[in-house]
């Protein structure tokens, strides 16, 4: 077994000694060893599992309360460390000794290394330089006010030290202490604002939007000063600054094109090999030793090396995936047991020894923490308001940017190992960081309820869409080929000078990382008309709905991105809507086997239960789009008059979702080389009368009755406008169920390219009574469920309306 003494002797708040005694004595028995549990690797695991565990219960406990996961990893960081209120002392068992601290530390530091590399992947200044003044100025308006802030509030913590500031014992917590403190407080965390706007579903409102470029710009900022904080602060000054801002030179001029080109020569297919990535994580660990031995910070290196990696090709995404989550899952948890260890709670107040006890309180720390959470906020406040904005928004946008994470945990550790911090400052600093990002999801949840109007309560179709009036559609796209047939049906809806269509080309993409939120931040970059929408230029992306647009008169697009989980994706899109005015939402939908009884291989159940989703909630009329293949080329031709008519069938059985399919199929009539067939499906007298003595209660046959009036009405009027239209044709049917329906949509197959019908039927006509059910257990309805699982509808696509 092992024995082990401590003899601790404290030389002031920024170093103290710790000698200790190791007896070992060995037993004859099965271990012919020192106890396992006390050995290095052993210790290491059994560290590495705790700062697991309790930060993994910690995060959800504390998810209930609208806090992101760096509040729950620091938390379980300061609870298994030395402070008082620490679960080792309450179970007096001591998994961070002092001898196991250098072991900790260098595997917490090799973890931070490769986690800071795969940061500088992430890097981008495009979003900073592309941004627009709004953005620019509130981020450099919060920067402006949290420095000097800092600066200040350094001196305040200190005051009651200047005795030995006079004996000149650290003159580099005197000097770089309040820089770093300022730089503390002037950066926002990108990963955990993301986290918390997507919570509450303010990813694409302008103010989420405003807090990310926001957030981009105030990291940019904060890098850059670390950097040059950390490079002056060497021992040689400026031998450092200078060796530092040659390694950078070198970095971006000779070795950026090197790794181009061997990324380009040993790279086949975008598949990379074992022997790369050991190169790469080879190359991360020297760049820090090079900067390292240079004078600065060892994470220096690895961060430039990430910033210089060819952006073009797939590796950002293949390294995080093979390499990534492995860091982030069991390297970084060390990192935040070890800003845990630093902390102790005595350093708040005063420390063991009484001769260098600060006789802090606190009512001081309490204040530091105010005035460093209200420094930011006033000024982001101020800013936005000059802006233009109103109060609520602009103090949302101020608590917003007061996000802290991982980039301060950051420079408050390295600033602790230049000992520019003390321990004093350190954990008033750290105590300020976490406190600082707590209040921001309560605050949320309290003040960014729904403020919608009564305007957006209202129900907007494509009936309310005057001949004068613009209709507003949002189209949402998963992949690329949705967007073929969408444009087709665009295109049919037939824009035109006195009733354009605007487009909202959503892309749905899963909130996993980094990249995807990136993606908001592009959108908030383009440069805006002064109807918020983009302006469809020659230098943007070659879009397939923009490049439509760009050909194509009275049609504007305005290109945006979803970016959500999915279970919570359709709230986005609803929320969209509303925001935008949308009247018509356009979902594609996917069935699980083709109609010819094969599993189909874009089926997403995902994407499937976003769409039954979007039917439930929307507060506009929803069309699920299932494309079997409606043509582009020919339809979208404009230019070319001789080009041949479509011909699309529109199914009419009765109740509301019919007659806004009916008004949908009266737009698409319009369209020159649109030819309309309406069908509409009649029950026979005995139908009627079967219905009124069926047994049914009075109040669902009197419900048919008020519903027939209305289709009626509707065909009439439908009737009247389509008589001198020689391209509409309306007839109708006799059908008592659906068996007799699908005998008569079976004998119209090949005609047709598009097939349009409502969704709901329940309760609509005497027809639905016998053989619908109610579409609650039908995503697409009774009707259009049939139809697009039957071999009926082969390459016609469908239209289910809503």
């Amino acid at each position: 077994m092992a024995q082990m003494t401590y003899s601790i002797t404290y030389r002031s708040k920024t170093s103290f000694n710790v000698c200790y005694n190791k007896t070992r004595t060995h037993a004859t028995g099965l271990w012919n060893a020192e106890n396992a549990w006390v050995a290095s690797l052993p210790l290491l695991i059994i560290q590495l599992l705790s700062i697991l565990l309790v930060s993994h219960i910690l995060a959800y406990l504390l998810r209930r309360l609208r806090q992101p996961r760096i509040v729950a990893n620091v938390l379980a960081g300061v609870l298994l460390g030395p402070s008082v209120f620490s679960i080792p002392k309450i179970v007096g068992v001591t998994i961070t000794p002092f001898d196991s601290i250098i072991t900790l530390e260098t595997m917490a530091n090799l973890g931070l290394v490769y986690h800071v590399f795969m940061i500088g992947l992430d890097f981008e200044i495009r979003p900073v330089v592309r941004a627009g003044t709004k953005a620019i100025s509130i981020a450099v308006a919060g920067v402006a006010f949290a420095i000097p802030a800092g600066w200040l509030l350094h001196t305040y913590v200190l005051f009651r030290d200047f005795e030995t500031v006079k004996d000149k014992s650290n003159l580099k917590n005197v000097a770089y202490g309040p820089i770093f403190w300022g730089i503390i407080l002037a950066g926002t965390n990108f990963a955990d604002l993301t986290q918390i706007l997507a919570d509450f579903k303010l990813l694409h409102s302008e103010v989420g939007r405003l807090a990310l470029s926001g957030a981009i710009i105030s990291d940019v900022s904060s890098w850059f000063l670390f950097l040059v904080v950390m490079a002056i602060l060497g021992d040689g000054k400026l031998y450092t600054v200078l060796l530092t801002l040659g390694f950078i030179a070198f970095c971006v001029f000779l070795l950026r094109p090197a790794l181009t080109w061997a990324m380009c020569y040993t790279t086949k297919d975008d598949s990379y090999s074992d022997a790369q990535i050991c190169c790469i994580l080879f190359g991360i660990v020297l760049c820090g030793l090079i900067t390292d031995a240079c004078g600065g910070h060892s994470i220096v290196g690895p961060f430039m090396l990430g910033a210089i990696m060819p952006k073009g090709m797939h590796f950002k995404q293949m390294f995080k995936d093979r390499v990534g989550k492995f860091v982030k899952s069991l390297f970084m948890p060390l990192f935040y047991l070890v800003i845990g260890v630093r902390f102790n709670s005595f350093w708040l107040f005063g420390d063991f020894n009484q001769q260098l006890k600060t006789e802090s309180n606190v009512a001081q720390l309490v204040g530091v923490i105010i005035l460093a959470f209200g420094a930011k906020s006033v000024g982001t406040f101020i800013a936005a308001l000059f802006n233009k904005m109103t109060v609520r928004d602009s103090l949302v946008l101020g608590i917003l940017m007061n996000t802290k994470g991982l980039l301060a945990l950051i420079i408050l550790s390295s600033s602790l190992d230049l000992k520019a911090l003390d321990n004093q400052t350190y954990g008033v600093m750290l105590v300020a960081v976490w406190a600082m990002t707590v209040p921001v999801g309560p605050f949320l949840a309290l003040f960014c309820k729904s403020t919608n109007s009564s305007t957006l309560n209202q129900h907007r179709s494509i009936q309310s869409v005057g001949a004068e009036t613009e209709l507003r559609i949002l189209a949402c796209t998963h992949t690329a080929s949705n967007a073929s047939g969408i444009i087709s049906l665009i295109e049919a809806s037939n824009p035109s000078s006195k009733s354009p269509i605007h487009v909202l080309a959503v892309k749905l993409v899963e909130l996993t990382d980094h990249n995807a939120a990136m993606l908001i931040v592009h959108d908030a970059c383009h440069k805006t008309g002064a109807d918020g929408t983009n302006k469809l230029q020659s230098d943007f992306s070659c879009n397939a709905f923009e490049n439509y647009a760009r050909k194509r008169e009275n049609v504007s697009v305005q290109s945006l991105t979803a970016v959500s989980a999915y279970p919570t994706m359709h709230e986005d899109i609803c929320n969209m809507a509303d925001e935008k005015d949308v009247n018509f939402i356009i979902i594609p939908f996917r069935m699980q086997t083709t109609t010819d009884g094969v599993p189909d291989d874009r089926y997403d159940p995902l994407l499937s239960e976003i769409s039954k989703k979007v039917t439930e909630n929307a507060k506009c009329s929803v069309g699920l789009f299932v494309d079997c293949g409606l043509v582009t080329s020919r339809i979208t031709d404009f230019q070319n008059a001789s080009m041949e008519s479509h011909k699309y069938a529109m199914f009419f059985i009765g109740g509301p979702d019919d007659r806004e399919a009916l008004a949908y199929a009266w737009r698409m009539a319009g369209h020159p080389r649109v030819n309309l067939t309406v069908i509409r499906f009649t029950p026979s007298k005995e139908a009627w009368e079967e219905s009124s003595h069926s047994g049914k209660e009075y109040t669902a046959y009197e419900n048919i009755r008020q519903q027939k009036q209305l289709d009626d009405a509707c065909i009439d009027e439908f009737k009247l406008k389509s008589m001198n239209e020689p391209s509409i044709v309306l007839c109708e049917k006799l059908a008592n169920n659906l068996e007799e329906i699908i005998n008569i949509v079976s004998t119209m197959e090949g005609q047709y390219q598009l097939y349009m019908v409502g969704r709901g039927h329940d309760g609509c006509s005497p027809i639905t009574l016998p053989s619908f059910e109610s579409i609650r257990t039908n995503k697409l309805g009774t009707l259009g469920e049939t139809l697009a699982s039957s071999s009926l509808l082969g390459s016609t696509s469908l239209l289910i309306m809503q």
